[in-house]
C-alpha cells in the first residue's frame, strides 16, 4: 500500500476492484434508464445504450469516466446517427420476431429462425462496435458481422451466456432487473467484444480514444 490514502495491490487489489463492479453496474442502469427515458423511450434507446457501452469500455481499458457528465456527453454526440446506426438494427430485431410468431408452428417457422439467429449473432456486436470504433452504420455491420463470423464459439458462448443470465434475473431474481439489466449482459459483451475485435485487423475503423 502507498500514498496518503489505502492503496492496495497485487491480488487483493484485483479482488477490490472487483468489488467496485455491483454498484458500479448499478450506476450504469440507473443512467441508461434516465437516457431512454430522456429520448421519449424510443428515440432514447439507441444513444442510451451506445453510451452505457461507452462507460463501460472506458472502465473496462483502466480508466476512469465521470458516470454522469460522460454518459450525458455521449448520449448527446449519439442521438441523431444512433438511430441509424443502431435503432434501424433493433426495428427490424422486431420485424424478424414478428414474423417467427406468425408462422409458429409452419415449416416457415425454421426458414425465418436461421436468419434470425445469424442476424442476432452479428447485432450482439453492434453496440460494443459503436462504443469502439466511430464508424457509419455500413462498417459497423460489417465489422460486427466479421466479428461473429471469425469467433463463432465466442459468438455462441456469449449468447448463451447471455440467455443464462437474462433468464436467471427474470425468473429466478426479477428483483435485480432494475439494477442489473442492461448494465450486466452489456458488460458480458463489452468484455468479449474488446478480446474478438483484438484477433482480427480492422483497417476501415478511426478507434474512439
Amino acid at each position: 500500500m502507498s500514498g496518503p490514502g489505502l492503496v492496495v495491490d497485487g491480488r487483493f487489489g484485483r479482488f477490490y476492484r472487483l468489488l467496485d463492479w455491483p454498484l458500479r453496474l448499478v450506476g450504469l442502469n440507473v443512467l441508461w434508464l434516465a437516457g431512454v427515458l430522456a429520448g421519449g423511450v424510443v428515440a432514447g434507446l439507441s444513444p442510451a445504450t451506445v453510451a452505457l457501452f461507452a462507460l463501460l469500455r472506458s472502465y473496462l481499458r483502466g480508466g476512469s469516466p465521470r458516470p454522469w457528465h460522460d454518459f450525458w456527453l455521449h448520449w448527446r454526440a449519439e442521438f441523431g446517427r444512433s438511430q441509424l446506426r443502431l435503432g434501424v438494427p433493433l426495428l427490424t430485431l422486431w420485424v424478424f420476431l414478428f414474423y417467427l410468431l406468425a408462422a409458429r408452428g409452419t415449416p416457415v417457422a425454421l426458414a425465418v429462425a436461421v436468419p434470425a439467429v445469424v442476424y442476432l449473432a452479428a447485432l450482439i456486436y453492434v453496440p460494443a462496435v459503436l462504443a469502439h470504433f466511430d464508424v457509419p452504420a455500413t462498417v459497423a455491420w460489417r465489422i460486427a458481422a466479421l466479428a461473429a463470423w471469425r469467433a463463432p464459439l465466442w459468438t455462441l458462448g456469449l449468447g448463451s451466456a447471455l440467455a443464462v443470465l437474462v433468464l436467471a434475473m427474470v425468473y429466478a431474481l426479477p428483483v435485480a432487473i432494475p439494477f442489473f439489466l442492461p448494465s450486466a449482459p452489456a458488460a458480458l459483451v463489452t468484455l468479449v467484444a474488446a478480446r474478438v475485435f483484438g484477433t482480427f485487423p480492422i483497417s476501415t475503423h478511426s478507434p474512439h480514444r
